[in-house]
């Protein structure tokens, strides 16, 4: 899918996609995602990775973690599995208040 009419990413924005292998919404998500800068974006299998879904609160999937600037989170939560779900989500990252990154998130976003 082009995502030619998304707004410009700042260049340090990272989306962190949580996500389960069993889960048809995420693999529908993938294809929303397809236009995404690959420096921006990095898929995480929670079960992979061994994240404890009521930790991070999350209640559907797919579900993002949005950075921006580098470290700082904005958002996460679920975001609907189609376009114009997700591109809500990011073209709010000004207006969202800075939040903490769950203990349980930080491994993960560990280099």
């Amino acid at each position: 899918m082009n995502l030619s009419n998304t707004p410009s990413l700042p260049p340090d924005v990272s989306i962190v996609v949580l996500c389960a292998e069993w889960c048809t919404q995420c693999r529908a998500f993938r294809e929303v995602a397809d236009g995404l800068p690959a420096e921006a974006l990095r898929w995480v299998d929670i079960e992979d990775e061994g994240l404890d879904a009521d930790e991070l609160e999350i209640t559907a999937f797919p579900s993002v973690a949005i950075l921006w600037p580098a470290g700082v989170l904005r958002y996460l939560g679920p975001v609907r599995a189609d376009r114009e779900g997700f591109l809500a989500a990011v073209g709010q990252l000004h207006r969202l208040p800075e939040r903490a990154v769950p203990e349980a998130l930080q491994a993960v976003l560990s280099p």
